[in-house]
């Protein structure tokens, strides 16, 4: 230790900054876990509805002369009726099974009578048939939406996958395709701006948890107001993840926006 004092390696200069380090890391790490809570894991309710343990099946993709496979998790209507078909995308820390296992959500659209598919969709699924542009996310969309033979849609966008389904809603290509939109805080590219959304002619519930402080969620909310036939819903007591936060909340109102369709 003597022999480490006499290099300058312990003096009270380097003790004192390996103390701040130390400090400094250990506070990033508490932070990023409260943030980790805060927004994700905050004021988790139980499951809404049942757990069907869907299995997956895949579908294949072409476009730009490639192609991508994607899996996905389905269920349809015991009765047979004729009603929107609900296309459900996920957020980054989540994926397809999020809807049935998370949250119930699609043994409760089997139980309202829709066809639902949820899809695994993220940049790495999606990267062999698309170069990540705007326009090609929005013909993905549709491609899917295509090959899955889903009728008069309605998707269920939260978070990063804004970045796939508002293209797509905003192109004005495929608006034959799509009778509803639910954004839940999505991601929207800074190339958007109020009259993207003006033009619209769908309806929309624009859906946000009272908690997210997310600047993703002020930012789309202000975008997302200006769609002419649209509703919003602050859902209490929940954050980012707000169809995780409160389930029981979150069908009520998607049944009711469902209904009016």
């Amino acid at each position: 230790m003597e022999a480490w004092a006499e290099l300058g390696v312990f003096t009270p200069a380097t003790i004192q900054l390996a103390a701040i380090t130390l400090v400094s890391l250990l506070a990033c790490y508490f932070i990023f876990n409260i943030y980790n809570f805060f927004f994700y894991q905050s004021f988790r309710m139980a499951t809404d509805g049942v757990s069907l343990d869907l299995p997956e099946n895949t579908v294949h993709i072409s476009m730009n002369n490639s192609s991508c496979t994607l899996s996905y998790i389905e269920v349809s209507p015991t009765d047979g009726e004729s009603k929107p078909n609900i296309l459900l995308l996920h957020g980054q820390k989540f994926n397809a099974s999020t809807w049935d296992k998370d949250t119930g959500t699609m043994s409760k659209l089997q139980e309202w009578g829709y066809r639902a598919v949820a899809v695994n969709i993220r940049d790495e699924y999606t990267s062999q048939c698309t170069d990540g542009s705007e326009e090609n996310k929005a013909i993905l969309v549709h491609k899917l939406i295509e090959t899955l033979k889903l009728k008069k849609v309605v998707i269920v966008s939260p978070s990063m996958s804004g970045t796939f389904s508002v293209p797509y809603v905003t192109c004005g290509r495929y608006d034959d395709e799509i009778v509803g939109y639910i954004p839940v805080a999505p991601v929207i590219n800074s190339s958007y701006s109020e009259d993207n959304f003006k033009k619209l002619k769908l309806k929309a519930l624009i859906v946000q948890g009272e908690n997210d402080k997310l600047p993703v969620a002020s930012r789309s909310m202000k975008l997302l107001q200006n769609i002419p036939n649209s509703n919003v819903v602050i859902i209490a007591e929940a954050g980012h993840p707000c169809y995780l936060n409160q389930p029981i909340v979150w069908h009520q109102h998607l049944r009711d926006f469902l209904s009016t369709l």
